[in-house]
């Protein structure tokens, strides 16, 4: 199922692709206030690892690696991806990044979860998605939980950060919370 696009009235997401790996792009997962709760920022990024990366995601039948682009001017701002897909238990993770810090606050976080959210549920026939987000990274929460998802965990002290180390919140999302989902 390549190529998927999805459509909302501000933003479009579709499969990223080769000729989507720009410099802005690779910049982003190289820029520390921007990589700050990414695992990627233990790895320097260039051009090749990271259309290696499209490339994987896109040979997979257990991914989809989204750009997150600005409908009317197709700018992408982002990244949002599906991953880990689990047929026999008919679940996934989704993770996300707003690279383009213009686009900070906006909402474009929680209307991407929510678009990949109902295509994981209506296209795929998905009954849970998994996410998680660092202790200090609110802004991702609030997008999470504006978008239906639940807290169904904390991990304390899971991870270290730039802060040092740092508990992780684990958020949930089913099927039957569709109606909760804006």
């Amino acid at each position: 199922m390549n190529n998927v696009v999805l459509k909302s009235k501000i933003l479009c997401l579709k499969e990223l692709e080769l000729n989507d790996v720009t410099q802005q792009y690779v910049d982003w997962l190289n820029d520390v206030e921007i990589n700050r709760y990414l695992e990627s920022r233990h790895t320097h990024q260039d051009i090749q690892k990271v259309r290696l990366f499209v490339e994987v995601c896109r040979d997979s039948k257990l991914d989809f690696l989204f750009g997150i682009f600005l409908k009317n001017s197709m700018k992408h701002i982002g990244n949002i991806r599906l991953h880990s897909i689990d047929k026999n238990h008919s679940h996934a993770e989704i993770g996300l990044l707003i690279g383009d810090k213009n686009s900070w606050g906006q909402g474009f976080a929680s209307m991407s979860i929510s678009m990949v959210t109902q295509f994981a549920f209506n296209q795929l026939g998905l009954n849970k998605l998994s996410a998680g987000c660092y202790e200090n990274n609110i802004g991702s929460k609030k997008a999470f939980e504006k978008s239906g998802y639940q807290i169904e965990g904390f991990f304390r002290s899971h991870v270290q950060s730039h802060n040092g180390r740092e508990g992780v919140w684990k958020l949930g999302c089913l099927s039957s919370d569709l109606n909760s989902i804006k």
